[in-house]
């Protein structure tokens, strides 16, 4: 595969306190978009700009269109350079819409994710963490962003409701969104907060799933004032009940406002939002005993936690952004914001001991505060010198963290089975004594700078990010387990050719820099940090947009230092480097009237190298599949049949992958079918939709994923059901 790699271009709630909204067809409730090319002609000719649509160089406003089909947009957020149109990116990205987290019920980010076969989960489908790989590397909740910030989103289990769009860059992205706060070096996951559309949105959703758990969201939308230029939009959820894992159960509660201003020249947003989790008997990842066969997978209902565990989250979070027009090709733009949060975990993490799947389950507790603030100002302009336009960025950013954390292990150990758990008597409870406190502190600047000729059809794209680094970890009785102050300069180039309109070829070339693997949750060293390290990708490809249809095709090659759990003393530390190379397809769009489709693969050939001892160089990396596949389509049924009725499906498929470095501990391939159906129709003039879907409807027993040390469990078969009204 290698030779593939570096061809120089790849050929009811508090809606009813807003009010009844007049009846109306819920896909035009959804906010309204505009594509790139449009805001970028209206920008050159001079002509009176919607104050709904951002010029060229803002990003408060309208999200990007939606591309054919509606389940993915024509464009989205890269990083500090702004929006960007899919097509004219030297990077992969899908930017996931919120029709498709409505009609496919979504709940968790996981959820969206599995559209993409370049993303798979880290952690069970019903565990509070949704960390994930992309491409192979692992990618730290805590490093998701939200409108191009790093420390706001919700670590543990983040709503959706509030969400616009679900943006996921696949390849380094410290240069464009900054130093991320755990050091997830590949991939950037970015959120998009909805904002409020012209036309007035009044949305209720009555939710059920599987064997209990029920609930329901609102989402209601308003603009005001000379101009609709002040808009207004607020979502809400709420949901209680039984899992489909025995034993467990799931509450969350979510309130968020999104409120924006959109003047002549100045425009501002303000997101809020409040997130309550409670969880009993979370499902975890396994440990694996090194040179234990890996036995399979149990009854994916089955739980092997006690029924006593509990982990409890609070969330808040609020952010100010606003933009200045300072000439018609010129935005100066700022942002600041902060979360804080508070978690409590009470939990065993269990351990396979041998191929007959015995456990044996060590207690353990952990509570932690983690306050965050985060900021970023910058410029935006286009400049003309001649025949060569320049796109112009700059940004200075900021970052601190402030996390005292204490965890405790309970001094007994319960032995326990995988296909026959053995549940004890609640054990008192340990005490968490203080372990570290994380203070960090990460500055950057970064420019850019885009050349265009020939009417854009050639660009070249230069920038470097400087990056200081500060981070101590302060014991309880004073001093410090370790502190360090690093700063690095990363560069980023890229090569866009369009030999006709519709088709781009690029080749880029990005460094990221980060602190490498952090320790999961179940190490001793949990919290630790290691000092920052580089990644580097270079990637090709090819872009074709066919409207209605989207093909892209990538080629890309990617170095990381990688990290080991040792499976006896539960301690995390590096071991050598993992080198990804692999190639991305997806394909996208509306090939035929009522007929959509989302598809994709990638295949991955992932090494390990510079090994302690040289003992696995040459190994496949843990964790890694060769080939992940995703196919899903939709077909709206012909009127004469069943009239506003959509037959959904997708079918996921994940290779072979090793869970030890060795090689000698494997889990076997897996494929998942979901299936669903939905149906639009009018009550009294009250548009209406009623949706069932099916996630693994083959009841298939698979182990989903071995990375990062954590041997994760598939998703049991699910059964969701929603009834939403328009008003």
């Amino acid at each position: 595969m290698r030779g593939l790699l570096i061809p120089a271009l790849a050929a009811g709630l508090s809606a009813v306190a807003i009010g009844r909204a007049l009846a109306q067809d819920p896909a035009r409730a959804a906010p309204q978009a505009v594509t790139l090319d449009e805001l970028s002609v209206e920008s050159r000719d001079g002509a009176a700009r919607d104050p709904g649509l951002p010029p060229p160089t803002g990003t408060i406003g309208r999200a990007p269109a939606p591309f054919a089909g509606g389940q993915v947009a024509s464009g989205g957020r890269v990083g500090f350079l702004g929006n960007r149109s899919v097509f004219d990116t030297p990077f992969t990205q899908s930017n996931y819409t919120e029709e498709l987290i409505r009609n496919q019920q979504a709940q968790t980010l996981a959820d969206v994710f599995a559209n993409n076969p370049s993303v798979r989960d880290q952690q069970p489908p019903f565990g509070s963490q949704p960390s994930s790989f992309i491409r192979g590397f692992y990618v730290n909740s805590r490093d998701y962003a939200f409108d191009g910030l790093y420390g706001i989103t919700n670590t543990y289990r983040p709503a959706v409701e509030g969400i616009e769009r679900v943006e996921i860059l696949s390849g380094p992205g410290a240069f464009l969104y900054g130093f991320p706060p755990s050091g997830s070096a590949v991939g950037v996951i970015n959120l998009v907060p909805k904002r409020a559309a012209a036309t007035p949105l009044t949305r209720v959703t009555a939710q059920y799933l599987s064997t209990g758990h029920a609930g329901g969201t609102f989402d209601v939308g308003r603009r005001f004032g000379d101009g609709d230029a002040v808009g207004v939009r607020v979502n809400g959820a709420y949901r209680n009940g039984a899992t489909p894992i025995d034993r467990q159960n799931l509450g969350l509660g979510f309130l968020s406002l999104g409120l924006d201003v959109r003047g002549e020249a100045l425009r501002l947003s303000l997101d809020a939002g409040y997130q309550h989790l409670d969880l009993d008997a979370e499902s975890n990842g396994l440990t694996v005993l090194r040179g234990v066969r890996i036995p399979r997978a149990p009854r994916l209902t089955l739980n092997v936690q006690q029924p006593w565990e509990r982990s409890d989250v609070e969330h808040g979070f609020g952010v100010l952004r606003a933009e200045y027009d300072l000439a018609p090709d010129a935005t100066l733009f700022g942002a600041v914001g902060g979360s804080l949060a508070t978690r409590d975990f009470f939990r065993t993490q269990s351990t396979i001991t041998d191929a007959a799947g015995r456990l044996q389950q060590q207690i353990r507790t952990v509570s932690a505060d983690n306050r965050q603030w985060t900021g970023e100002v910058g410029l935006r302009a286009r400049i003309d010198t001649g025949p060569i336009r320049h796109s112009v960025a700059v940004v200075a950013t900021h970052y601190a963290m402030d996390e005292p954390f204490a965890t405790a292990l309970g001094p007994q150990q319960i032995r326990s089975a995988l296909y026959a758990p053995v549940l004890v008597a609640r054990p008192d409870r340990p005490v968490p004594r203080p372990n570290v406190t994380t203070l960090s502190e990460l500055d950057g600047l970064a420019v850019t700078d885009t050349a265009s000729i020939l009417d854009g059809r050639v660009e070249l794209m230069a920038g470097g990010r400087f990056q200081a680094v500060r981070r101590d970890l302060a014991l309880p009785g004073g001093g410090f387990s370790s502190r360090y102050d690093k700063s690095a300069a990363t560069p980023m180039t890229a090569l866009i050719v369009k030999p006709w309109d519709r088709l781009s070829l690029y080749a880029s070339y990005a460094e990221g820099f980060g602190f490498g693997p952090n320790p999961p949750g179940s190490a001793v060293n949990a919290g630790a940090t290691f000092p920052p390290v580089r990644t580097s990708q270079i990637e090709t490809g090819a872009k074709l947009d066919l409207d209605p249809v989207g093909v892209t095709l990538a080629f890309f090659e990617i170095a990381q230092p990688s990290g080991i759990l040792d499976p006896r003393t539960f301690v995390f530390s590096l071991n050598g480097e993992q080198h990804n190379q692999g190639i991305d397809l997806a394909v996208f769009g509306a090939p035929a009237e009522g007929v959509r489709v989302l598809a994709g693969l990638t295949l991955i050939d992932g090494r390990l190298s510079k090994t302690a001892g040289r003992a696995y160089d040459g190994h496949v990396a843990p964790g890694v599949p060769g080939l992940q596949a995703n196919l899903g389509g939709e077909v709206d049924l012909p009127a004469w049949m069943l009239p506003g009725v959509t037959l959904t499906g997708r079918v996921i498929y994940t290779a072979s992958q090793y869970y030890d470095q060795a090689n000698t501990q494997t889990i076997p391939d897996w494929t998942r079918l979901d299936l669903g159906i939905r149906h639009s129709f009018t009550v009294n003039g009250t548009p209406l939709t009623a949706r069932f879907n099916v996630e693994n409807v083959a009841g298939a027993r698979y182990w989903a994923s071995t990375g990062y040390n954590a041997l994760s469990y598939g998703t049991p078969r699910t059964f969701l059901a929603s009834l939403t009204a328009d008003f």
